[in-house]
């Protein structure tokens, strides 16, 4: 082999091996699976949300998840404080491919209301998410290249961390979002940080993970920070508590349930 043909050889080799966009998502997706993989799980967390005068509420909530074939989600969720908001609670079927069936229950109304596509953008619970961006973050996870093309745009560090830098741009009108920008942790493909772009060139939401510690084998965010950046609004979630696979049971997650309040 001349000389020339090695040199050429040895540029060639690295981009020949070198990861994409979709190759780095699914090896998240087979950690999530295997090491990673949980059944159902229980969070106690804090909120605190900070107007754009610096004035500040806070909610605590308990949210217990559950995962079932083919990528479906339930969850339900318990407002406990403050008293004007406590009892409020919140239940969500996460489908594969379309859009969550979700209900909200209101005390102050002995009433449950279906979330419609009218309302899915309305603010949940006063915070910086809305009852679309809670069905998005929770399906994006299992999204393919059918629902959103990926690009690797390179790394950048955030908060110390180095990070993949992965461009989605969904396919899917019901995503609402144009693109989906996400930094994933190099090391350990957990994110800290996610864009969410509708059609201005500054992002509708920014999601900033920090103090990334693991519960068994999974690694879990303890705070977050959801910003609006045209709005000058953020909300700020502490993870208090996190139990994985206690076998929580499909009863957990009904309309029943919604109404009665946590057992």
């Amino acid at each position: 082999m001349s000389a020339a043909l090695v040199v050429l050889v040895s540029l060639l080799a690295p981009a020949v091996h070198a990861e994409t966009a979709r190759t780095i998502l699914d090896r998240l997706d087979r950690l999530d699976r295997t090491e990673r993989h949980w059944e159902d799980r229980t969070q106690r967390l804090k909120f605190r949300i900070i107007d754009r005068r610096g004035g500040t509420r806070s909610r605590e909530l308990d949210l217990a998840e559950k995962r079932y074939p083919n990528d479906e989600r339930k969850s339900i969720l318990f407002v406990s404080s403050p008293p004007e908001v406590k009892g409020t609670s919140f239940l969500a079927f996460t489908h594969k491919g379309r859009p969550a069936d979700q209900w909200i229950f209101l005390p102050a109304y002995r009433k449950t209301r279906q979330i419609t596509a009218n309302t899915r953008n309305q603010s949940f619970i006063g915070t910086d998410l809305t009852y679309h961006d809670l069905d998005i973050l929770s399906e994006m996870t299992s999204w393919t290249e059918r629902d959103a093309a990926s690009h690797l745009r390179g790394d950048e560090v955030v908060d110390t961390v180095t990070c993949h830098v992965i461009e989605l741009t969904p396919n899917r009108e019901d995503i609402g979002y144009k693109t989906i920008v996400v930094w994933l942790g190099r090391n350990d493909l957990v994110p800290r940080r996610i864009e969410l772009f509708g059609n201005e060139a500054e992002p509708a939401k920014r999601i900033l993970q920090s103090d990334i510690r693991a519960v068994g084998t999974i690694p879990i965010a303890h705070n977050t920070r959801v910003e609006t950046p045209h709005a000058g609004t953020s909300t700020e979630i502490v993870v208090v508590g996190a139990q994985f696979n206690q076998k929580l049971t499909d009863d957990t997650f009904s309309k029943r349930a919604l109404e009665q309040g946590p057992q």
